[in-house]
């Protein structure tokens, strides 16, 4: 098997920020419909796409690894996004961010122009997973094997770019697209003549903007506070385990001078138990605050998501009051409005996961605080009974240890309460059904235009 590469004299067009692809293909991946900007910037009429695989467009440049992540996603019912580079019939390329979606019994595909900062660092990553795989097709691996070998390079790039799952990227990379393009919807799709059905359909995509953006917003809120949450939790636990070891330390020490004042060995063993539990409860903290992260990462994917699909309903509409587009061009548009309410489901169900993470995290949060504040209570009590029985010159430099791991026991105290405090703050209700009645309307308004059309 060989990876060919195509001259590198070939054109590239550059895709401006308000044209979207659109396309719908079969399970096979074969194209069923196309919009007008696909058909230009592909250089293949209507009738040349109808029919044929969506791969007619496949660069031979792009690494078999992402198609490969591609397709499991689908396949498993999921939406998925990449960076693409495709070719169109005359042999020029042109890069676009493509979402892809299950919808009925295939799947939608809206692609934009890759504006973002991550854009660049992808192309590095694609040259590198070329490379992996060039070099696996030489050691006589067959196709697959070489698009699995090719999706291991892909995954082990991204964690060297700081991302700790291809979920995260992907995230990361759509919604930065969605923030590139500078909310289009409203600017570039505004029509001030547009009259009847598709003066609501564009009116329609505004106010869900307006609702996406709000969910932008408040999700930026959340994934604040989970990583702040995260990294204190972190620092907190590092700190509690040095805690512990300060109890050992302070059992050692009272059992130098058991002779003399034994009352501090009863101390230092009885504080071990409160120190012991909020170190446990500190643990704990890890699997709910990693589940957070995740359901973060979905919520942000999910609102990019519906952004782009909202941005193809304002463009179609767009398109058929410009005379570009046929009025039969809104019969796509139930399609992305279906899409828009699969994504407001999915926000809501990780809303109600990420607020019952958020209330499980604050439960363990107050266990490890009501624990750390019983153990203070113990280990001043230990102190000062080290004063009293006149014990500093026996215990020596076991005494500097233990007051410089009660030093930073106080500041871990204030990290917690301060979290504590926040928490409330960051529970805000996440709300959708005004955005799924908004759906409703465009969805209704887009039918009744294109059935008279």
């Amino acid at each position: 098997m060989t990876l060919g590469l195509i001259d590198s004299n070939d054109v590239e067009q550059l895709i401006r920020p308000d044209e979207l692809f659109f396309s719908t293909t079969d399970r096979r991946g074969r194209i069923r419909t196309g919009n007008s900007v696909f058909v230009r910037i592909s250089g293949y009429s209507l009738e040349e796409l109808s029919g044929a695989p969506h791969n007619i467009v496949r660069h031979p440049e792009m690494p078999a690894g992402v198609f490969r992540l591609v397709w499991d996603r689908l396949l498993a019912g999921r939406p998925v996004g990449s960076y693409v580079l495709n070719r169109a019939k005359n042999g020029s390329r042109y890069w676009v961010f493509a979402t892809m979606t299950p919808s009925g019994d295939g799947f939608l595909s809206v692609r934009v122009a890759p504006l973002g900062p991550m854009f660049d660092k992808v192309k590095e990553v694609y040259r590198y997973v070329n490379a992996a795989e060039r070099y696996a097709a030489e050691q006589g691996l067959d196709r697959r094997q070489v698009a699995v070998h090719g999706l291991r390079a892909l995954e082990q790039a991204l964690g060297e770019l700081g991302f700790t799952s291809h979920e995260e990227f992907l995230a990361d990379a759509l919604s930065s697209e969605v923030a590139a393009r500078d909310r289009l919807a409203s600017s570039n799709y505004a029509r001030p003549n547009a009259r009847g059905s598709l003066r609501q359909v564009l009116a329609g995509a505004q106010a869900l903007e307006s609702l996406l953006s709000g969910l932008v917003g408040l999700l930026e809120r959340y994934r604040e506070f989970g990583d702040r949450l995260a990294s204190t939790s972190e620092r907190v636990l590092d700190v509690a385990r040095r805690l512990d070891g300060a109890v050992a330390t302070a059992q050692r020490a009272s059992a130098m001078v058991a002779d003399t004042a034994p009352v501090l060995g009863n101390v230092a063993q009885v504080m071990a138990g409160p120190m012991g539990g909020a170190v446990v409860a500190l643990e704990r903290l890890v699997p709910p605050l990693a589940k957070l992260r995740d359901d973060i990462t979905d919520l942000r994917f999910r609102i990019a998501l519906a952004s782009v699909h909202n941005d193809m309903i304002a463009s179609f509409a767009a398109e058929v009051v410009d005379g570009k587009a046929p009025a039969t061009a809104l019969r796509e548009v139930p399609l992305l409005c279906d899409a828009v309410r699969e994504s407001a489901l999915e926000m809501s169900a990780r809303a109600s996961q990420v607020n019952g993470a958020l209330q499980e995290i604050k439960a363990t949060i107050a266990e490890a605080v009501d624990r750390l504040l019983a153990f203070q209570r113990f280990l001043g009590q230990w102190r000062i009974l080290v004063m009293r029985r006149r014990a500093q010159h026996m215990l020596g430099d076991l005494l500097g240890t233990i007051d410089q791991e009660f030093s930073a026991f106080s500041r871990a105290m204030d990290m917690l309460r301060t979290l504590e405090e926040e928490f409330e703050r960051s529970m805000v209700p996440f709300e959708v059904d005004e955005l799924e009645a908004q759906v409703a309307r465009i969805r209704a308004e887009s039918r009744d235009y294109s059935d008279v059309a």
